[in-house]
């Protein structure tokens, strides 16, 4: 028996005056390319809430979806007072939407861009709340890669509040973004020379975004640009940006160490935690002084070509933990092939991950199910288009799951394109430290890598981990 996918478009859903799971829809705040905002009120909950629902349907990139499972898995994870309070999320397959606290305030972005003019002791304020707010994350072992002045909210007593976590990494989680993109991907300004080259787990990436904010609100520049091209990404990875001191003589050269360091090529070269980023600005006189601090020229053309050279074999630096205060918990991963309707076999899988996650109750478990592509050509129905396409896998994902009844911090789903399924699955397992991949044998749906060589044989070759098949 197959499991229904029939699924509502998410547009018919979520409007002003409906209500889901007790929320009642205000108006539209807020419609971005890869998701909306929605004010809401619900009974019992005495604070102003938003519900952010991902952009499904036709020409909608899969990325929103994604992004929306990113930061459902993150947001609900993280307990900071400089993070949104996540209050609920709905089901995939009716009505997908997160519930978070809708906090006061303006973006830092508005103030940049009606040209406000940050005095020395405003900047010093705003990067130290910013270096607290980032660290509080980078304890719980999340990094947010997009920290941009969009993304940062200031209310009218200056408490800065960090949001939209769609891009981010966590390293107790399995990284969807990194599955999907394998590239640089950010705001062009912002990110750091590893997330160009598609590094996502360092936590120092968040560094230098904080010193590139530093640098705009004390010159009003962008210290490499606004590059809308890989080149002009990667220039960065050997670039010197002009000393904020040529431009505004009154900065201490005590901060201009300290943005600069920030601003470092190499993660290794920075400051080394969001906290001690926060101690320094706090505490100047800790501030040691090098040639960073006495610079008032651009570089030579020599140095220039010099820097560009040793470039030349760019390697990012080794990326530490966020945090070191939390064990690893075992990762086990079921690939269920959404495929196909062996009812037994999935009640089978169902069984024997029970058993499993019994046997280990600190595990986590990942749901993937493989997927030969989207269409190119998309339908008028939400279930003809690409995003609706995946986003009906995820839904029986979570049906196969449902009967485990596990806490939504123990399990996660995702929906991997791949012409070879087999070299996919391994590739997720390596790609996340797999401990255990659960895989089904079914009768039905041979699925063959060669005439003689199955895709299981592959799986069970080329795993970086134990494979546990089970068979009807």
């Amino acid at each position: 028996m197959a499991i229904k996918t029939d699924i509502q478009a998410v547009d018919d859903i979520f409007q002003e005056g409906k209500i889901v799971d007790g929320f009642l829809l205000g108006p539209e705040v807020h419609r971005g390319g890869m998701a909306s905002l929605f004010s809401a009120t619900k009974e019992g909950i005495d604070m102003p809430i938003l519900l952010k629902i991902p952009r499904v349907g036709r020409d909608q990139p899969v990325e929103s979806l994604i992004g929306f499972e990113t930061e459902l898995t993150i947001l609900r994870a993280l307990k900071s007072p400089h993070v949104p309070k996540y209050l609920g999320s709905g089901n995939m397959a009716t009505h997908p939407y997160i519930a978070m606290e809708r906090v006061s305030g303006h973006p830092l972005e508005d103030l940049i861009k009606e040209g406000k003019k940050f005095s020395i002791d405003e900047v010093i304020h705003i990067g130290a709340d910013l270096a607290q707010a980032v660290q509080s994350l980078h304890a719980q072992d999340a990094i947010h890669l997009d920290i941009k002045p969009e993304n940062i909210l200031i209310d009218d007593k200056g408490k800065l509040t960090l949001i939209d976590f769609g891009l981010s990494h966590h390293s107790r989680y399995p990284d969807l973004l990194a599955e999907e993109m394998r590239k640089g991907i950010g705001s062009a300004p912002y990110i750091s020379p590893e997330q160009v080259v598609g590094v996502r787990s360092d936590s120092r990436s968040d560094i230098f975004s904080i010193g590139v904010i530093m640098y705009e609100m004390l010159t009003g520049a962008l210290p490499f640009g606004n590059p809308q091209t890989m080149g002009g990404l990667r220039k960065r990875m050997w670039a010197q940006a002009f000393p904020p001191r040529a431009i505004r003589k009154e900065i201490p050269r005590w901060l201009q160490e300290v943005v600069l360091r920030c601003l470092e090529s190499r993660a290794a070269d920075r400051y080394q935690s969001a906290t001690r980023l926060r101690q320094v600005l706090r505490d100047p006189e800790s501030v040691v002084l090098t040639e960073r601090s006495e610079r008032v020229e651009p570089l030579s053309f020599w140095e220039h070509l010099k820097r560009w050279i040793r470039a030349a074999g760019y390697e990012p630096s080794p990326s530490p933990r966020p945090s070191m205060t939390n064990l690893d918990a075992p990762l086990m991963i079921a690939a269920i092939d959404t495929r196909q309707s062996d009812e037994d076999l999935r009640e089978r899988m169902q069984t024997t991950a029970k058993n499993l996650l019994n046997a280990y109750p600190e595990s986590r478990l990942v749901c993937i199910s493989t997927i030969a592509g989207t269409p190119t050509y998309e339908g008028k129905q939400e279930s003809q288009t690409a995003s609706g396409i995946v986003r009906g896998h995820l839904v029986q994902l979570m049906e196969w799951a449902k009967p485990l009844k596990l806490p939504p911090e123990r399990i996660s789903y995702h929906v991997l394109e791949a012409l070879n399924a087999a070299s996919r699955i391994v590739e997720f397992a390596k790609d996340n430290d797999a401990s255990l991949i659960l895989i089904g044998a079914s009768h039905k749906m041979p699925n063959k890598v060669t005439p003689w060589r199955t895709s299981m044989t592959k799986i069970v070759e080329e795993a970086p981990c134990s494979v546990h098949i089970v068979r009807t």
